[in-house]
């Protein structure tokens, strides 16, 4: 197994205390400072009978007064006196000291400040972002995958009753086929298992990887910090060893929505009772998006449902074939470097709606991970780079943003996450006709949908890499050469 980073030993980053002003609604105070040898008593005295107020000082800074006046006045009444006082001859300078100031959230989480993707200059802007809205429980995030782990850094609270839609027993690698269990029981692979000559592969365990970018548990002092601190996670699992059954990967994705779906014997499988707000779709295959899977689509939608896709791993120019960024109303999401460049491994094309943080090389993305190589064993964390991990942020920035504003449309999601995206840097490898309008930009994104309506502010292509290694996946290639109603060409697995 190639070696990650585990178990890494780094300081606690402590809260810091960059502010971020709140206003007041009256004042009652001004700083200000007079001009030399003039006498302080006689002109309070003076401007107590101009402005028909009550002028004592309440502190001295160095030369400058702290003024204290009754009665308040509201701040546009405040600010006019300060105009006034200030224009006077004695007077060097007189203006408001603003209101209350408080700390900006930053999380005391032992890794924060190895995760660059969140706050450095082409990051996501989280930190920002966490100072209007750290998420709502009432949102939910479905993620169709291989599965979840629990993990010491990801509240079991948070997580809600999912299910397992994997419907070949061997690919489900639990016993069964279809259940209301989606743990991930691993899916390694010995050589040519997958009947098409794959190499052997470690567990990838890239359900529990990818819910640590959207939702590890925030400001616990542990490991990492997710981009939403409060949604729900609904786990659907789909994939298995030698990847996933494209039906049973839309089986998933209609449950998730809320749409009524049967088993493999036709009968109904029990309704999900905590239909997604986003589904994340951190894996691509290959094929175009037909008219049945494009309806199928449109169905999830209908129900407001945000879809969010990885654009791949293959450093392909043409995103056309890859499944299912490629549909219509899927927000498909390009990797990034620390630099603002395309990663390499990036799948890019017009199809693009939207780059974010994916890594590349060693400047990775931190998350959620195990130490077990076939079945899970111990809690860990380590470094990834993927267009997984890009998609995920962006499924988890939708969850922010629905927490912001409940009812905003798919549509309006997708417009606002384009038109509030940081611009690519001078010299970029990407560009809007390739990577999308931008890098994911979470703090402009939600003062845009805090001002759209009536909001209240409180794997295959898709997969990952392991840092370091030149493979563009990480167990979940999940190359799904589609049969419109059948199984994958082959069942081939990814390349780890």
């Amino acid at each position: 197994m190639i070696e990650i980073w585990k178990r890494l030993v780094l300081p606690v980053l402590l809260a810091g205390f960059s502010l971020s002003a709140l206003a007041a609604e009256t004042h009652d105070r001004l700083l200000l400072r007079l001009q030399e040898g003039v006498d302080e008593t006689a002109f309070l005295q003076r401007i107590g009978e101009r402005f028909a107020r009550d002028f004592v000082i309440q502190r001295r800074l160095g030369y400058t007064l702290v003024l204290n006046f009754t009665p308040a006045l509201p701040r546009t009444g405040a600010a006019d006196l300060a105009v006034q006082v200030d224009s006077l001859p004695e007077v060097m300078y007189a203006q408001l000291p603003g209101g209350r100031l408080q700390p900006q959230f930053v999380p005391n989480d032992a890794l924060y400040p190895n995760q660059w993707h969140l706050f450095d200059t082409y990051g996501i802007n989280a930190q920002e972002a966490w100072d209007r809205t750290r998420g709502s429980s009432s949102v939910v995030i479905a993620q169709v995958d291989t599965g979840i782990l629990g993990h010491e850094d990801l509240d079991s609270g948070r997580v809600l009753p999912g299910y397992d839609f994997v419907s070949d027993p061997f690919m489900a690698n639990d016993g069964d086929g279809m259940d209301a269990d989606p743990t991930d029981p691993g899916d390694a692979v010995a050589q040519d298992e997958c009947g098409n000559g794959n190499d052997a592969a470690d567990s990838s365990w890239h359900g529990l990887l990818v819910a640590g970018i959207m939702l590890a548990t925030a400001d616990n002092t542990l490991g990492v910090v997710g981009v939403d601190h409060r949604a729900r996670l609904l786990p659907v699992r789909a994939f298995g060893r030698c990847g996933g059954d494209f039906v049973d990967i839309l089986t998933g994705m209609s449950w998730a929505a809320g749409l009524p779906v049967t088993d493999e014997a036709d009968n109904p499988i029990p309704d999900n009772p905590n239909p997604a707000d986003v589904i994340n779709l951190s894996f691509a295959g290959s094929g175009s998006c037909d008219p049945v899977i494009q309806d199928i689509i449109d169905q999830i939608r209908a129900r407001g449902v945000v879809l969010v896709a990885a654009a791949g791993n293959e450093g392909m120019p043409d995103m056309s074939s890859v499944l299912p960024a490629n549909c219509t109303g899927v927000i498909a999401v390009a990797a990034t470097t620390r630099t603002g460049d395309r990663a390499g491994y990036s799948n890019y094309g017009a199809e693009i709606e939207i780059s974010a943080p994916g890594g590349e090389g060693f400047e990775s993305i931190l998350t959620l991970h195990n130490t077990g190589d076939i079945t899970a064993e111990f809690d860990d964390y380590a470094a990834f780079n993927g267009t997984s991990m890009a998609a995920a942020q962006v499924s988890a920035a939708v969850a922010l943003m629905r927490a912001v504003d409940g009812d905003v449309s798919p549509a309006t999601v997708t417009s606002l996450l384009i038109n509030s995206a940081q611009p690519f840097p001078g010299g970029s490898t990407c560009a809007t006709t390739i990577c999308g309008a931008g890098i994911l930009d979470l703090d402009a994104a939600l003062q845009q949908v805090a001002q759209s309506g009536s909001a209240a502010v409180d794997s295959g292509g898709g997969g990952c890499m392991l840092a370091g290694q030149d493979r563009h996946d990480l167990g979940l290639t999940l190359l799904l050469t589609l049969l419109l109603v059948g199984r994958l060409a082959g069942r081939r697995a990814s390349n780890p």
